[in-house]
């Protein structure tokens, strides 16, 4: 970069900059001299170097004509700096309270709206009834927060449970799991030596490898979740016949479990 564009970067207009530069490298000057030395108009020379003088870089010999020079570079810019940094710094602590004041408004709105629709909303929902997954038909539930609300409710409002949970979903439903009122079963991807602590009412299977990293939720007997590997996806049902198939699965692999934890 020339010495112009590192002072256009630092706040000269290009007039300015080509002023000062000219005053610097040829000392004093009328302002008809420097229009030639400088490229700068000459009709746009006096607005130019009264600019430069109320920023504190050009020094004026009143007279006819007037004649200008420019303070030293390291005391003017330095000053100059000062205040253009002091300048950004209140612009931007201005916009800065002016976004945390409309965001603090915002989010307040935004809240304020979602709790009272939820509140409505959920009134509808109930007056219409449950859309609890029907005996003929399968739900899908879609992203990874999703498909974990639908199972820590499931977890929480049953009174029997069986679970088969990769060792990853186990951790993310360890809370609820130690938390649910029912009794159950849960087989856990884990070796003996890394075996779970003791959850609840819960008897604790370890498997050292769950097949299809998949997990199986069955609540009171008939009401099932299965989610993909990756949770991005689960299937809520009620189905007896994908019930029945989920019971014999799950049975299937406690028989095929390393070890049972029990209550001490």
């Amino acid at each position: 970069m020339s010495i112009l564009d590192w002072m256009r970067a630092a706040g000269f207009t290009d007039y300015e900059a080509r002023a000062y530069l000219a005053l610097v490298k040829h000392g004093e000057m009328t302002a008809s001299r420097l229009s030639r030395a400088s490229g700068v108009p000459y009709s746009k020379t006096y607005e130019v170097l009264s600019k430069l003088e109320g920023k504190g870089l050009v020094e004026v010999q009143k007279g006819r004509p007037m004649v200008f020079r420019a303070v030293p570079p390291r005391i003017s810019l330095s000053r100059y700096g000062e205040e253009v940094l002091r300048g950004l710094e209140e612009e931007y602590s201005k916009k800065r309270r002016a976004l945390e004041e409309d965001y603090a408004e915002r989010t307040s709105r935004i809240s304020e709206a979602l709790r009272r629709a939820s509140e409505e909303l959920q009134v509808l929902f109930d007056e219409g009834g449950s859309l609890e997954a029907s005996d003929d038909v399968i739900w899908t539930i879609r992203g990874r927060e999703n498909v974990l609300t639908q199972m820590r409710e499931l977890i929480l409002g049953a009174s029997k449970i069986k679970m088969i949970l990769p060792k990853r979903l186990f951790r993310l439903l360890k809370n609820e799991i130690r938390g649910a009122r029912a009794e159950g079963e849960v087989i856990v991807e884990s070796s003996k030596d890394e075996a779970p602590e003791f959850l609840g009412r819960m008897r604790i299977y370890l498997m050292e490898r769950i097949p299809f990293k998949c997990g199986v939720l069955i609540a009171d007997g008939n009401r099932t979740i299965f989610t993909s590997e990756k949770l991005e996806m689960g299937f809520k049902s009620s189905n007896p016949g994908l019930a029945t198939i989920l019971n014999h699965f799950f049975e299937h692999e406690k028989e095929e479990a390393k070890m049972e934890l029990r209550a001490s």
